[in-house]
């Protein structure tokens, strides 16, 4: 008696460790694709003529859904039109939830002090978001003009007395 008892006991106990762990999988499944209309129209090559710190320079940015298409990536290189040695290169990393709110990572060149967190929007067809690390705080929009991807943006830095300077612009972005 005690012996089946004890059977029953293990049986029950397998039944639901089974069941659970086959539950827990069920919750492991990666999640759908994520859809968004501004970061697919976001998706491609892209090139365009900025100004960084007072230096003409040509960006070419990549763009792309990455992680089981639930993030969107960004990669820039942006090179001086007056000196070709002079080049930046970036790599933004955005993921937005079902209401468009999005978090944002930028890293770059100048190190993991320079790295940058941000949070943005996306309503209709305009991505606006804010990203902040110690060395500046950068405000930018992007939104489609025709075939064009357009960028406006402020940036606040700080020098290495801590004095603020500001700049802003727009770049407007052809698809390759």
């Amino acid at each position: 008696m005690l012996k089946s008892k004890l059977t029953i006991i293990i049986l029950l106990l397998f039944t639901f460790f089974m069941s659970y762990k086959l539950r827990a999988q069920d919750n492991m499944m990666p999640p759908k694709p994520a859809e968004n209309k501004m970061f697919d129209a976001m998706v491609g090559e892209w090139s365009g003529e900025d100004d960084m710190m007072g230096m003409k320079m040509t960006d070419n940015v990549k763009i792309y859904w990455n992680l089981n298409h639930q993030y969107l990536f960004m990669e820039l290189t942006s090179t001086s039109k007056d000196n070709p040695a002079m080049a930046y290169h970036g790599l933004g990393i955005y993921g937005f939830d079902e209401s468009g709110n999005v978090k944002q990572w930028w890293f770059d060149d100048w190190g993991a002090e320079a790295m940058a967190t941000g949070n943005g929007t996306i309503a209709d067809m305009k991505f606006t978001s804010i990203s902040i690390n110690p060395m500046y705080t950068d405000d930018r929009t992007i939104t489609f003009k025709g075939n064009d991807m357009v960028m406006t943006w402020t940036s606040t830095m700080k020098d290495a007395s801590g004095k603020e300077m500001k700049m802003n612009g727009e770049t407007v972005y052809k698809k390759k």
